[in-house]
């Protein structure tokens, strides 16, 4: 990503890696999540560019971007990831539409359930059914889901904002292990959280944010929560800052 502008977005640079987790530090109002919707396709990019794979990346739109590799895990999991009034089925794949019908634009019964049987069974996604509705899951499981539709279309680059709001903390863990397991399988994954033990714990590098402005980049070595409180308290963007080490 290089020099992006957008929505609360000033010149924003930095690089993601393959199995990877890049922690975004930042306080309320720093643009991580305008960043997120921006690579995503949801907010209009202004400036800059973003390279994917050696090519240059235009995300027009959230469908341009799945049809890309890549997935978001939206903070409000509910209004903005989901569909509360369909099954875990349904939501599961929305996404893969054109893989689960037989002859458009018929669906596959079993193909949709095929693949959500799969990553029921994958992320241990606790339900009565493949046809009860996401409403009536946990918080966890919800995520689950919302994971699940993001993995049914084979995202190789995820960026989960704020994975862990509002779920118990067994689901944490879950949640934790799975972001894990995803990256030491080669994806590449962005994370956004305003929990300190989180980010630090989960995190192979932090990028931290201020005014919708990357002002810093810390290595696994220099984590620290007073550090990263300093650069997401700043005011200015320090002169000479490297935002791509």
């Amino acid at each position: 990503v290089e020099d992006l502008e957008g929505p609360r977005l000033h010149g924003v640079s930095f690089s993601l890696r393959k199995g990877e987790i890049l922690g975004f530090g930042g306080l309320i109002g720093a643009g991580r999540t305008e960043l997120a919707r921006a690579i995503f396709g949801a907010d209009k990019i202004t400036g800059g560019k973003i390279i994917l794979n050696g090519k240059e990346y235009k995300p027009k739109s959230p469908a341009a971007a799945l049809r890309a590799g890549i997935g978001l895990i939206p903070e409000d999991r509910k209004n903005q990831g989901l569909i509360m009034e369909m099954s875990v089925k349904q939501n599961i794949s929305i996404g893969v539409l054109d893989k689960v019908a037989n002859k458009k634009p018929y669906l596959s019964k079993k193909r949709e359930t095929d693949y959500s049987d799969q990553y029921i069974r994958e992320l241990k996604i606790k339900t009565p059914a493949d046809t009860q509705l996401v409403k009536n899951l946990s918080g966890g499981n919800q995520q689950k889901v919302v994971l699940a539709k993001m993995m049914a279309v084979n995202c190789d680059i995820l960026i989960f904002d704020e994975p862990t709001r509002g779920i118990d903390v067994g689901a944490k863990q879950e949640i934790y292990t799975l972001m894990r397991a995803l990256a030491d399988n080669g994806k590449a994954i962005i994370m956004i959280s305003s929990e300190m033990p989180e980010l630090i714990g989960m995190s192979d590098r932090i990028a931290v944010m201020s005014n919708g402005y990357h002002v810093a980049e810390l290595e696994r070595e220099e984590f620290s929560q007073e550090k990263i409180l300093e650069y997401a308290s700043s005011k200015l963007v320090l002169e000479g800052n490297n935002n791509d080490k």
